[in-house]
């Protein structure tokens, strides 16, 4: 069962989306906020949740973009999808680069986001629905070859990092260390990658990594 929270300012929206979330008994909860602050604070008093959807045009001090890296530090355990009016290259590469498993236009039909939240609380990434160009994805990434290569994967920078150490050999202790992060997170990190990987096993996951040049051995 999928905990969600959702980090929206429309309440017409929040409204609509959650008719949908009706029709779907796989998940246990859809919680709403509108500003950031009020997203950390929840995600600390539950951390059960599994996936965060957030708005990147909100309007608070905190922008949803800034707000996807404040999670990636703070709540690594959490996956985040973006809903966003904008479909620019710009916006789609920001949230990717800050931590986003999925971007998605908000003109999506309602299920396919509900469809689309629960396949990324399974670990899949980079999923961005039916209605941003394919074309315009593809040249987003520097071209078909480039996109086929990261689309399995859809690392962040820190799961980089995490999947870098492990590869040379750092157990999790001196990766805690490297990183100044716990072991708790360190742990998260590798759930996530071995997700976005679809392997049952960090040596799995290094041993494809190499293969595929994404990481190597030092």
């Amino acid at each position: 069962m999928i905990h969600v929270l959702l980090v929206e300012d429309s309440a017409v929206f929040v409204m609509g989306l959650g008719l949908a979330f009706q029709s779907d008994g796989g998940f246990a909860s859809i919680e709403s906020v509108a500003t950031p602050g009020a997203a950390v604070a929840f995600l600390n008093a539950h951390p059960e949740t599994d996936v965060a959807v957030v708005d990147i045009s909100l309007e608070s001090e905190t922008d949803g973009l800034t707000l996807l890296g404040i999670l990636r530090e703070a709540f690594p355990a959490v996956r985040t999808l973006v809903l966003s009016h904008y479909k620019t290259p710009s916006y789609i590469l920001k949230a990717i680069s800050s931590g986003a498993s999925a971007y998605l236009a908000k003109d999506s039909v309602p299920k396919s986001i509900v469809e689309a939240i629960a396949d990324v609380a399974a670990g899949k990434c980079l999923f961005f629905g039916e209605t941003i160009d394919a074309d315009q994805i593809t040249r987003i990434f520097g071209g078909r070859e480039n996109l086929l290569a990261r689309k399995p994967q859809g690392l962040t920078p820190r799961e980089l990092e995490v999947l870098q150490l492990t590869t040379s050999g750092y157990s999790n202790s001196q990766i805690a260390s490297a990183l100044e992060i716990t072991l708790n997170t360190v742990d998260s990190y590798k759930e996530r990658i071995k997700g976005k990987f679809g392997l049952d096993s960090i040596v799995e996951c290094v041993a494809h990594a190499v293969n595929s040049g994404i990481v190597s051995v030092k």
